[in-house]
């Protein structure tokens, strides 16, 4: 979810760099080397900007999307094998499932994709006091490089940071499920990676949502 080793800041600061075009110190006021959370295909630095805002910026890792080809390709052709070879595949189209997961996969390496997305909930549920969506700095962002608003809330799978913060566990699942219900049927577009390293509580029981890679 959001511990997965991650890879050397100077890698990130190159990266954001060459993306983005400028020195980091040019940039940023202030960039934390040490990331935040690391994830699958990406690890995520908290910064300051000239301005003043505090921002979180997602960096992706190196050479991830050859990787990711080479495995795809080798999962459509074990895919394609089982679904001729064996007997409960013929219950499933697999190789169908394979497309699909690859063309999910093919689309969260675009950031800016991922910044539209953001953008868009954020538009969705700009009136509602519960549900709060991250601003994206587009100043600060690319296909590699994307830079948010940083919220500071609680995860919500923390149920003793939850009581030590004085947010009702009752009423932040009232949110989510309201969330869950306005996306699929108000809105007919939702989040599709609804773990906990993605939903901060924050006071009030507001519900913070981050990383838009995956929608339907």
């Amino acid at each position: 979810q959001d511990t997965v080793p991650s890879f050397p800041s100077e890698v990130a600061i190159a990266t954001i760099e060459e993306s983005l075009g400028r020195p980091i110190d040019q940039l940023f006021a202030h960039f934390e080397r040490r990331p935040l959370a690391a994830a699958s295909l990406g690890q995520v630095h908290a910064a300051t900007l000239h301005s003043g805002e505090q921002v979180v910026i997602k960096v992706q890792r190196p050479d991830i999307a050859g990787r990711i080809n080479t495995d795809l390709a080798i999962l459509a052709d074990l895919a394609a094998l089982s679904q001729e070879r064996l007997p409960f595949a013929q219950n499933y189209n697999l190789v169908e499932l394979a497309w699909e997961f690859a063309a999910t996969l093919r689309a969260e390496l675009d950031y800016r994709r991922e910044g539209r997305n953001a953008d868009r909930f954020r538009h969705l549920f700009t009136d509602n006091p519960t549900i709060y969506i991250p601003k994206i700095y587009w100043d600060y962002t690319d296909d590699r490089v994307l830079t948010s608003e940083r919220l500071y809330g609680v995860k919500v799978n923390d149920a003793v940071a939850l009581a030590a913060a004085g947010i009702e566990q009752a009423g932040l699942a009232r949110n989510c499920l309201q969330l869950i219900l306005a996306e699929i049927f108000s809105y007919g577009f939702f989040h599709s990676d609804p773990h906990p390293g993605n939903f901060f509580a924050m006071p009030g029981e507001v519900l913070g949502v981050v990383d838009y890679g995956q929608v339907g």
